[in-house]
């Protein structure tokens, strides 16, 4: 992988603010992209962006957001964003954050057509609305079906950011899913785990991309042929987020 084409997901860092020190060394790391997820931060991104020469093509924002279209929108066109993805469901404040996925089908299903009611604001707006898995939309329902067909299946124009390393944490096959959902996909994150005896859930399990156990070499042959136009690279808790950066990047561009 060129190191052009890579990404990052900015919430890898959000421990290490300021931003501007943040977006200063993925400038100065080569990183072209960065994906956002701090709505209230959009101000001080903006003028970031420009001064280290990034572009945000897509941004992270919570399913709350949406009640306020009109507000979230315009600030996703003052940065160029292009892609508005909703991470997860909406939870109860100081909840733990597992509970949030703790729904039967019929909430799945709600949760999936009340997400899709939207599409066609943003898109009426040159902006694409998806969805982000964690592991939890794995977990197989009394039905047989998964919580992720659930939220997609609604309506064809819902786009996907797939996170391939939750989808091994969840105990599915990746390149299984990337198949089955290969017209929806516009983005991807790329988490990897160092052994897949330790408990994946766990952020502490976590890894650059390259030093754990995931074939990426397939998997992205897969993703790549996809429409899949953001590569980003995801730790939820690293201890130092720039040397995760570096070690993803080189081990990424020899793949």
């Amino acid at each position: 992988m060129e190191k052009k084409n890579i990404s990052f997901q900015v919430y890898t860092a959000r421990n290490f603010k300021p931003y501007e020190g943040i977006l200063k060394f993925l400038s100065e790391s080569g990183i072209q992209n960065i994906e956002l997820f701090e709505v209230e931060a959009f101000d001080e991104i903006k003028d970031l962006l420009e001064k280290y020469n990034l572009t945000a093509k897509s941004s992270h924002i919570g399913f709350d957001t949406l009640k306020n279209s009109k507000q979230i929108i315009s600030s996703l066109q003052k940065l160029n964003v292009k892609h508005a993805i909703i991470p997860c469901p909406t939870g109860k404040p100081g909840g733990k954050f597992e509970a949030i996925f703790d729904k039967n089908e019929k909430e799945w299903n709600e949760f999936g057509k009340e997400l899709s009611s939207y599409i066609n604001i943003f898109e009426d707006n040159g902006i694409t609305l998806g969805y982000h898995n964690h592991a939890f939309e794995f977990n197989k329902l009394p039905s047989g079906k998964m919580p992720i067909e659930c939220i997609l299946d609604h309506n064809e124009k819902l786009k996907y950011e797939i996170d391939l390393g939750w989808v091994v944490a969840g105990k599915a096959d990746p390149i299984y899913w990337t198949k089955k959902y290969s017209s929806r996909i516009i983005a991807c994150h790329l988490k990897d785990f160092s052994s897949p005896e330790r408990d994946l859930i766990n952020h502490d399990s976590q890894c650059a991309v390259g030093d754990g156990f995931i074939d990426w070499s397939s998997l992205l042959d897969e993703v790549k042929k996809t429409d899949c136009e953001i590569f980003a690279l995801e730790h939820d808790n690293p201890n130092d987020y720039k040397d995760y950066i570096l070690k993803s990047i080189n081990n990424l561009i020899n793949i």
